[in-house]
């Protein structure tokens, strides 16, 4: 599945989010980070569906508490 949205993602078919909402259920947050901090740089970013659920496990991450301050959300 991953690789799968990966190869929609380079062709710009899915977003980042939804790839690092199946990083996070890989417990990969280091990669779940990565391409929400991607997405955010290239303005692709400007909320999320359904964040409070699928990325539950990045609100204690203070680079995810950071991202969410510079996109006008709470933590």
């Amino acid at each position: 599945m991953l690789k799968e949205l990966e190869e929609k993602y380079v062709k710009r078919e899915t977003l980042g989010q939804y790839v690092a909402e199946v990083c996070v259920g890989l417990d990969d947050e280091r990669q779940a980070m990565a391409r929400l901090e991607k997405d955010f740089q290239a303005r692709r970013l400007t909320g999320f569906s359904n964040y409070e659920s699928t990325l539950d496990s990045l609100r204690s991450d203070p680079r995810f508490v950071d991202l969410l301050g510079r996109m006008g959300l709470k933590p």
